[in-house]
């Protein structure tokens, strides 16, 4: 039997056949996002500690994986087409777009994200199902449109906007989903994990 997409998301992790339960917060969601992207020395038991309210589990190699499951999320619906597509770099940044996500949020759902709660799963599908006229999904047509058949003052505008919400600290060029996206930022931060792991072997050898 297939399993019923309405069903409750998850509030609880398997980790070594046990569960824990868990900060499902949109907000320890963007968290998690925001320490990924740093480039350097990422706060991997902060996130932890946000992450698991109760206790990190023992086995702190388990309770890292699971934790990066629930950040990659349920098996997402793959990103519209604008979202999906870009000619290079992040589509979007939560620091850059937070201003615009709150008013997309506000207006197409009536959803005050600086007071309301969401599940991390709930916020992702509702962030990239937003209808196109809202000022978040405006700034990912800017980013992401072919301007190569565009009118030369089409070409104009769209390179002044994209100037005006360029994401700064953008060094990827490649085009990928969101789903390749998320990867990317998990096989990120497991490298670091996994460097700062040997370098504590070191130091207790």
């Amino acid at each position: 039997m297939r399993e019923n997409p309405f069903n409750g998301f998850s509030t609880s992790v398997d980790v070594d056949g046990q569960f824990f339960p868990i900060n499902p917060s949109f907000r320890v969601g963007i968290s998690i996002e925001l320490e990924i992207l740093k480039e350097k020395n990422p706060d991997v038991v902060g996130l932890l500690n946000l992450f698991y309210p109760s206790g990190i589990p023992s086995n702190i190699s388990a309770a890292f994986d699971a934790m990066l499951w629930f950040f990659r999320g349920e098996e997402s619906k793959e990103a519209t087409q604008e979202q999906a597509k870009k000619e290079g770099g992040r589509v979007y940044d939560f620091e850059i777009d937070s201003e615009a996500i709150l008013a997309s949020f506000l207006s197409a759902y009536g959803i005050d994200l600086s007071k309301d709660d969401l599940h991390w799963w709930a916020f992702r599908r509702l962030l990239f199902n937003l209808p196109s006229e809202t000022l978040f999904m405006q700034r990912i047509r800017y980013r992401t449109a072919d301007i190569s058949k565009m009118s030369k003052e089409e070409k104009k505008h769209y390179k002044k906007m994209r100037a005006l919400y360029a994401i700064k600290d953008d060094r990827r060029r490649e085009v990928q989903t969101v789903e390749e996206r998320d990867a990317a930022l998990i096989e990120k931060v497991r490298k670091r994990y996994q460097e700062a792991q040997k370098h504590v072997e070191k130091g207790s050898n």
